[in-house]
């Protein structure tokens, strides 16, 4: 297996899980890898509660949960050339999934606690094998893998922010877009970008209802990283698939998240595609698709996007 900056052979540079991994992303981290814009690299990822249950019959215990080693992040990645009035463009090439996946209720731990007594159903888990294609229900339902990435970003100008929280330059977004064939536009903040992804998962449903996320596993995920000129608009991470663009934010109440991602994809529409905002805001109050991704994390995440076939 190739080491940190070695090129497995015919394929990407390859970052190992094991060289490092974060619980927040901010400027004071080393960078573990160091690419130029244009780099392929092979990311192994962390189970969000970390180097537990490796096997499919390993058994969860709440023990295992330890704030805030939670939502491990394999990086930095400085990629050269980058830096304050940029932007990463991360495009997802591939995530293999690694079995087992982990779901489950721990009380106080999701979008619906009973916040005085803390009492709900107990904890409950699901250590579920993830093969061909399908995660293993233990009642024999085969669901279907969507795998994606739920952390994703570049390290913040000031702030060391935890892999559990989020905000514009990225973090734990949790949004089911995120994966193979989408290219992620992140904002940075500092020289390098300091770039790191992890906490993915094999299936996830939105609002991610589930304290534990959804089905959170290892992956091995390849990404392209680029570098280009920051759209002067730009306040939140923006993808782009081979349907839609869109924009992610992340606030509480929920109504805000919606509102600052309207906000950033009107005018990402006015700027790139000949339509004044007012004509954006029209257009997208009869086509746009948006959702709250999760509703656990400390700031909520909403997704509002446009099918490309309303902008040509």
């Amino acid at each position: 297996m190739a080491s940190v900056g070695e090129t497995v052979p015919g394929g990407p540079l390859q970052l190992e899980r094991s060289t490092g991994l974060l619980y927040t992303l901010g400027p004071q981290h080393p960078p573990v890898l160091s690419v130029a814009p244009g780099a392929s690299v092979r990311i192994e990822t962390e189970l969000n509660i970390g180097d537990v249950l490796h096997a499919d019959g390993d058994q969860f215990d709440v023990s295992m949960v330890r704030p805030p080693y939670l939502n491990p992040a394999t990086g930095p990645i400085w990629i050269e050339g980058s830096g304050p009035g940029d932007m990463v463009v991360c495009s997802i090439d591939s995530i293999e999934v690694i079995s087992p996946g982990l779901t489950g209720l721990i009380p106080g731990l999701s979008p619906f606690p009973d916040w005085i007594r803390e009492q709900e159903w107990g904890v409950l888990s699901k250590v579920v094998p993830i093969r061909d294609g399908s995660v293993v229900w233990p009642d024999g339902r085969l669901l279907p893998v969507r795998p994606m990435v739920g952390v994703i970003g570049c390290a913040p100008l000031l702030d060391s922010i935890s892999t559990v929280d989020n905000g514009p330059h990225g973090g734990n977004l949790d949004v089911q877009e995120l994966t193979a064939g989408c290219t992620v536009m992140l904002p940075v903040a500092v020289e390098g970008a300091l770039f790191a992804l992890g906490d993915c998962h094999a299936l996830q449903g939105d609002g991610e209802l589930c304290g534990l996320g959804g089905i959170e596993c290892r992956t091995w995920t390849t990404v392209s990283l680029d570098v280009a000129a920051r759209p002067p608009q730009m306040r939140w991470p923006r993808f782009e698939d081979a349907r839609c663009i869109g924009v992610i934010a992340c606030a509480r109440p929920l109504e805000d998240a919606f509102r600052l991602a309207v906000r950033d994809l009107v005018e990402w529409i006015a700027a790139d595609y000949g339509l004044t905002v007012p004509d954006a805001l029209m257009l997208l109050g009869q086509v746009a698709e948006a959702r709250a991704t999760q509703i656990v994390n400390p700031k909520y995440t909403y997704v509002v996007k446009v099918d490309k076939c309303w902008l040509a």
